[in-house]
């Protein structure tokens, strides 16, 4: 499992993440401007489209090892 999240995440991955913990501590959620809602939905979908990369890479290292 791990050797699959080695293909999956790059190094900037880890700066995306890095940055969305440090905007997402800093947040007046009471006030949240435009912008920082579009920096939320925008985060929101990278960690989808991210978990479908992670579970793609999955199934076809899966599928690797039963041929």
């Amino acid at each position: 499992m791990l050797e699959i999240l080695k293909k999956s995440f790059d190094k900037f991955d880890g700066l995306i993440i890095f940055a969305a913990v440090f905007l997402f501590f800093h947040f007046d959620y009471g006030n949240l401007s435009t912008i920082d809602k579009i920096y939320i939905a925008s985060f929101a979908v990278w960690s989808v489209m991210k978990i479908v990369r992670v579970c793609i890479t999955y199934n076809n290292e899966r599928d690797k090892t039963k041929k």
